[in-house]
């Protein structure tokens, strides 16, 4: 059973990812990429580390999105279905306070961010028995 914290943290998550996919079902011309960028980032942070938090996984604050993808694939072999690779800021140390730059500012390369969270809110809520 998961808390009502992590479960309330879980569905915040699920709103930044619903936040990024109505930006990008903007008019192509008024499409702010950046904020549906940092939405699906933050989504994706969030997700893993509140699936980490169930698992009693301890996360260090500062990890890459892949380094949690590593450790959340560790406790569940269906995590590799995730695909990190369209995402440019998967690799580096950064979190929803620092960016360091490294945005993906076309709607191409959210769009593809927005379908790799996708898959692996799909996976935690199978996984934890979350309803929609």
């Amino acid at each position: 059973m998961i808390s009502d914290t992590i479960q309330a943290h879980l569905k915040e998550a699920d709103k930044h990812l619903q936040l990024a996919e109505q930006e990008l079902n903007r008019p192509h011309e008024d499409v702010m990429t950046l904020s549906a960028c940092q939405s699906v980032r933050t989504s994706l942070r969030v997700l893993m580390q509140q699936y980490l938090l169930v698992r009693e996984v301890h996360c260090p604050d500062h990890v890459s999105l892949q380094d949690l993808l590593n450790l959340c694939t560790a406790h569940n072999p269906e995590f590799q279905k995730v695909d990190l690779r369209d995402i440019g800021c998967k690799g580096s140390e950064v979190g929803h306070e620092n960016c360091d730059g490294r945005y993906c500012l076309s709607t191409e390369s959210v769009g593809n961010c927005l379908k790799a969270a996708r898959e692996l809110k799909k996976t935690i809520w199978s996984e934890l028995q979350i309803n929609d």
